[in-house]
């Protein structure tokens, strides 16, 4: 068995185990690195560029690189600080930020997270919107508007679940994911597994009846609500604000959702989730990661949407 390695993050030796994912090492030492396109459970995909470091001098993604050798990491040069912002940057052009009245300002939303702990004040890019409309399915909904084209969503059809629905149509002037051959999700092959919803670092995936119903101004009109944002925006001289203000928010939202972990008794699996419910109403099945049983994955979810699990 090969001796463990010596890398450096930051100025500090840490001896190392080869083959340990460099991103996941930088993590365990509690040293802040952005991953929005990064799930444990999926591996690295290699779409936001969000994870970049210097690597022995050079730059490149932390989230595909094993610790095969003596390493010298930084997280916090120029250079790294740069490189990081033009990648939030790119996905801030493709996702509006407007958390307080957004359905997934749960804590959970990967985007906000990320820009905040990163400090990001202003972006460089202005919000481009796409000439798609959300399609709904029985159990989820996809918004092209705010999709960051990660392809979370698709790795996990493809390569979890196995049934090779989702795609990305990298050809259309402005990319989508798409169901099948560009069918609506009620036409698709979509089993309504629910997985792609649960990978979604934003609120592009998210159950139906999250939307209008998970936070205190979530159901306005889509009139009101562009009209709130643009004043909201115009008025505040950077994110920091909002972003205070909607963890406040998220953190109100605690009182009127309730959130019941519970086991799958459909078969002898035992997956583990919570079921977020609000006035007895199912919003959300979220499978719990940590379990050794199911981790991402919830086998029935379509079932316990239909009341028979």
């Amino acid at each position: 068995m090969q001796e463990h390695l010596i890398v450096s993050l930051d100025g500090k030796d840490y001896l190392v185990e080869p083959g340990t994912n460099l991103l996941q090492f930088i993590k365990s030492q509690d040293t802040f690195v952005p991953s929005i396109c990064y799930n444990e459970s999926l591996g690295p995909i290699q779409t936001c560029d969000t994870c970049t470091v210097e690597i022995d001098g050079q730059i490149g993604r932390a989230c595909s690189t094993t610790i095969d050798r003596p390493m010298v990491v930084n997280t916090q040069t120029d250079n790294v600080q740069t490189s990081q912002k033009e990648a939030l940057d790119r996905i801030l052009e493709k996702h509006m930020l407007y958390c307080t009245v957004c359905d997934y300002n749960n804590g959970d939303c990967e985007i906000h997270n990320t820009m905040d702990q990163w400090g990001l004040e202003h972006q460089t890019y202005e919000y481009k919107e796409k000439p798609y409309e959300k399609d709904y399915g029985p159990f989820y909904r996809y918004d092209p508007n705010q999709c960051i084209l990660c392809g979370r969503c698709v790795e996990v059809c493809q390569d979890v679940q196995v049934n090779e629905t989702l795609t990305i149509d990298w050809e259309r002037q402005q990319p989508r994911v798409i169901w099948d051959n560009d069918t609506t999700i009620n036409d698709s092959s979509c089993v309504g597994c629910g997985q792609c919803a649960t990978v979604c670092p934003c609120n592009a995936m998210l159950e139906v009846n999250m939307e209008g119903n998970a936070g205190y101004m979530t159901d306005l009109e889509p009139g009101s609500l562009a009209a709130m944002i643009d004043l909201t925006k115009k008025a505040e001289p950077g994110y920091g604000p909002l972003f205070a203000v909607s963890d406040s928010e998220a953190a109100m939202r605690e009182e009127r959702i309730e959130k019941t972990k519970t086991v799958c008794t459909y078969c002898g699996v035992g997956c583990s989730f919570d079921v977020w419910t609000k006035d007895r109403e199912v919003l959300k099945v979220q499978p719990q990661h940590e379990s050794p049983a199911n981790k991402i994955i919830i086998m029935c979810e379509r079932k316990i949407w239909l009341g028979l699990c």
